[in-house]
């Protein structure tokens, strides 16, 4: 498949990079090559889109997913856990469609409500029996006997390095690749607040070890210093928010160079604090009791010291509420460049080049070998990104080297 007169941003590192005239060959479901100009091929043989000057971009990823949470979810969590299995399995099959048809191409777990949601979810992806991203699929969250999530609702609970040992074994064993460990508090449960810590290093690190030899990683809810820090030198790969960062979390951090990620989730916050919850009971006394417009702002200020220790960031949102509405993904993007100042390269590069090593895949950029994940929008988001939130914008989805949504308004 050939996609012509096509404006390519390659995102292979070049934060200067704009969209350039070109061609992208497709051959199986890799990328052949990435041409300047115009490509000569046999017609016959190929089977050529026209895609009319819009810009060819890797497929997008958000590494902080909930498939779990239906597109009308409202802040229950405990209605989902209990949500009969078959319509439930519906709106999960909802979900994931939501993500490809907005340009995700890879999702990463960090949680699943009822304990299989993510594994079916990839399994049906991978049969084909649904349209979807690729799936990192997460378990059920595990939290420590006396920390958030403790009364075992929702998550499983360990009580030592054994016994979270033993979970991770056993998620692994179910398939699990992305398990998430929660190792802080959250503001907006009071009683658990945001600085709390909860497991120690004994713990990570067994947890660690486990996965590793399954061949699978660990992510954490980390939004104090100390339990970034913590997660930081014990190994874990992706640290969720780290919305409270020291000197000794930003030393940890750059010490593990390209072996960690740190994932802020930094649209929640600012819908928050912005109002935008209210309706949903999130009144402006619960915002103020979180915590959450100084956690906003200590998250902006660490971000930005990150992006100067060369810390790598991954793109994720805990989308779903109704105040992060399911397919409003690309709005993380967009509060990096507002808020914290970055360029809308290194934004999309958040969401693209930096998402494929981070859980083993050769994705996130357009260049010969790569596996053809790819997002065609009009316009050229290098200027804009906030085009990428824009569905009428988004002319094709192509996922591992096939048309996996065309949009019926431009191509009817």
């Amino acid at each position: 498949m050939l996609l012509r007169n096509a404006r390519v941003l390659t995102c292979t590192g070049d934060l200067a990079e704009r969209p350039t005239d070109g061609d992208v060959l497709i051959e199986g479901n890799r990328v052949l090559e990435v041409s300047q100009g115009r490509l000569v091929v046999e017609e016959g043989a190929v089977r050529v889109v026209d895609v009319a000057g819009a810009t060819v971009l890797p497929g997008l990823g958000d590494a902080h997913v909930h498939i779990s949470w239906p597109l009308d979810f409202f802040f229950d969590h405990a209605a989902v856990a209990a949500a009969p299995g078959a319509e439930h399995a519906l709106d999960v099959a909802a979900v994931v469609r939501t993500f490809l048809e907005s340009g995700y191409t890879t999702i990463v777990g960090a949680g699943a409500t009822q304990p299989r949601d993510d594994l079916l979810a990839h399994e049906s992806i991978e049969r084909g029996l649904i349209p979807g991203p690729r799936v990192i699929p997460s378990g059920p969250m595990i939290a420590a006997e006396d920390g958030l999530g403790a009364d075992g609702g929702m998550m499983e609970v360990a009580t030592d390095a054994a016994s979270l040992r033993e979970i991770v074994a056993r998620q692994c064993d179910q398939g699990v690749k992305a398990l998430k460990l929660f190792i802080s508090g959250d503001g907006v449960i009071p009683e658990y607040p945001s600085q709390d810590v909860y497991m120690d290093d004994e713990m990570l690190e067994a947890a660690v070890a486990e996965a590793d030899r399954h061949g699978a990683f660990i992510t954490a809810h980390a939004r104090g210093s100390l339990s970034v820090a913590m997660a930081a030198r014990t190994g874990v790969r992706i640290v969720h928010h780290a919305c409270f960062l020291d000197d000794d979390a930003i030393r940890a951090l750059e010490a593990r160079g390209d072996d960690v990620w740190v994932c802020p989730g930094l649209h929640y916050l600012w819908a928050m604090v912005s109002g935008h919850a209210e309706p949903w009971g999130m009144d402006p006394e619960r915002i103020e009791a979180s915590g959450y417009r100084q956690e906003l702002d200590a998250q902006v200020e660490g971000m930005q010291r990150l992006v100067e220790a060369g810390v790598s960031i991954l793109a994720g949102g805990d989308f779903g509420h109704q105040w992060t509405h399911h397919g409003t993904y690309a709005a993380e993007l967009q509060r990096y460049v507002e808020l914290v100042g970055m360029s809308p390269v290194a934004a999309i590069h958040t969401a693209t080049r930096n998402l494929g090593p981070a859980v083993g895949l050769d994705t996130g950029e357009v260049r010969a070998g790569a596996l053809a994940d790819l997002l065609v929008v009009d316009g050229d988001p290098t200027e804009d990104v906030t085009l990428l939130q824009d569905p009428a914008r988004r002319r094709l989805v192509v996922k591992d080297g096939a048309l996996a949504y065309v949009n019926p308004q431009l191509y009817p």
